[in-house]
């Protein structure tokens, strides 16, 4: 039964595939590819329409990392969009004792996905204003408000209430929106066409980055207008490990301060068939402080297309839900919390804010030749990003390297484990319902046959090809 759920998120094409966290943004997505664009288009304009219809998540205001695969170069590269630290925070952390809580006016961080979305956009054939007049379009009709939507919003009334007393289009002061309403953003829409006319310099200039600033500082916040103009987009060769008890395979992850390298960590020192939450958890505590959570401020969008291009996107507020809590009201911006979650607030300490420091963050994304091309993927889930990952690359590597639409199935519905920050481990099915996890795996498979993108279907996942 579980095979036959998975297989409605799984699909497959000639000219393109892709898959997104939100069903909206995959239709988007494949709009793209039929418009002509290529994989990039596809990923990016599915990205953007997530800033939408999945605003707790991620958006303008928060970070990007992605894993690209291109017929140019002989291995993937990495892109890290992350902001780094602002130049006051350091010493503002020191005022209060290095005791600085993960959500409000300290823990706003430097937003790097602008540059993100550029630079993958520019590598497309579509205009960005092409890109991106779908998520404008849908802010300004309004979205429907989704399942995940509703939990995410019911877990965070308490901190957008906090930060906004007279309630926010997220959060209303007359009550939570319900399953199935139509949620109207027209400030967000207003930020996607400053997007489309400043790229990656969304927020270097302009009544946005004006916004930003002075919405921090009413708040008691250190971001300044310097700080928003330090994000860029930084691209590598992606880190590459060969695979415990096998070598013949190599894992690819995105590069520092991503937690691809605890990924990669994981699979050297561990046989793919072997994977247990010890494991895992010994390859944590190398980069994490000790913290575990299944908090969910980050979503992921992957796309191929038949000129050998394919991208993995991963995108988020931080966590918990919603980032910082604040939001800039006029523009419908949800500010992360990078800086609060990813610094380690102690003094002289090698992930401490020092300014301009990027953060270390457990966003990271994969990927794996196979014998007829390769396979990308990512996953939300804050500290249990690794741990899921883990899991489904220890069943598709466990066996032969045909990875077809049924391991892929069980790979996308084997019940997953979490850990706890006690050590303790829960597992779906036994501590918790079947696909209850927060688990959302978009995945992409190229071969020389056709295209295949894949879905985790716990959530509102979906995949679509052409």
């Amino acid at each position: 039964m579980t095979g036959r759920h998975a297989r409605t998120c799984i699909a497959s094409g000639r000219t393109g595939a892709v898959a997104a966290g939100s069903s909206a943004a995959a239709a988007v997505g494949a709009e793209a590819l039929r418009d002509g664009g290529n994989a990039f288009d596809a990923a990016v304009a599915a990205a953007l329409t997530e800033t939408v219809a999945l605003p707790s998540k991620c958006g303008l205001a928060g970070d990007l990392v992605a894993l690209v695969v291109t017929p140019g170069h002989a291995e993937p590269r990495s892109l890290v969009a992350l902001g780094g630290a602002a130049a006051g925070l350091y010493d503002a952390a020191a005022a209060v004792d290095w005791k600085v809580p993960p959500t409000g006016p300290m823990s706003v961080g430097i937003p790097g996905a602008p540059a993100g979305y550029a630079d993958l956009a520019a590598r497309g054939r579509l205009p960005l204003a092409r890109l991106t007049a779908p998520a404008i379009e849908l802010a300004r009709a309004g979205m429907w408000w989704s399942p995940i939507n509703a939990v995410l919003e019911a877990e965070s009334r308490e901190l957008l209430a906090t930060y906004q007393p007279e309630g926010c289009r997220y959060s209303p002061r007359t009550g939570a929106h319900s399953v199935g309403d139509t949620v109207a953003l027209p400030g967000l829409a207003l930020a996607l066409e400053e997007f489309v006319a400043r790229g990656a310099e969304l927020f270097h200039h302009g009544p946005l980055a004006e916004a930003v600033v002075s919405t921090v500082a009413r708040h008691g916040g250190v971001v300044d207008n310097a700080d928003l103009r330090t994000a860029r987009a930084d691209e590598q060769t992606a880190l590459d490990s060969r695979i415990a008890g096998d070598d013949t395979r190599a894992l690819w992850v995105t590069h520092r301060p991503t937690y691809g390298v605890a990924l990669a960590d994981v699979l050297a020192k561990t046989p793919p068939s072997d994977m247990t939450p010890t494991a895992v958890a010994a390859s944590l505590a190398l980069l994490n402080r000790g913290e575990l959570g299944t908090d969910e401020g980050t979503s992921t969008v992957a796309a191929a297309d038949s000129e050998g291009n394919a991208v993995v996107i991963v995108h988020s507020n931080s966590f918990p839900r919603y980032g910082s809590g604040i939001v800039v009201q006029d523009y419908d911006l949800v500010l992360s919390n990078r800086a609060g979650r990813g610094f380690t607030f102690a003094p002289d300490h090698p992930n401490s804010p020092s300014p301009g420091r990027r953060p270390l963050t457990t966003l990271h994304a994969w990927g794996v030749r196979h014998d007829k091309g390769w396979l990308l993927g990512a996953t939300p889930g804050g500290q249990q990003q690794v741990p899921w990952n883990a899991q489904l690359l220890g069943l598709l590597l466990s066996g032969p390297q045909t990875l077809d639409s049924d391991r892929l199935s069980d790979a996308l519905t084997m019940p997953r484990w979490l850990l706890d920050a006690d050590g303790s481990v829960r597992m779906e099915g036994r501590d918790m319902r079947p696909l209850s996890a927060r688990s959302s795996h978009t995945l992409v498979r190229t071969s020389r046959d056709d295209l295949t993108a894949a879905a985790d279907p716990r959530w509102d996942s979906t995949a679509v090809a052409v």
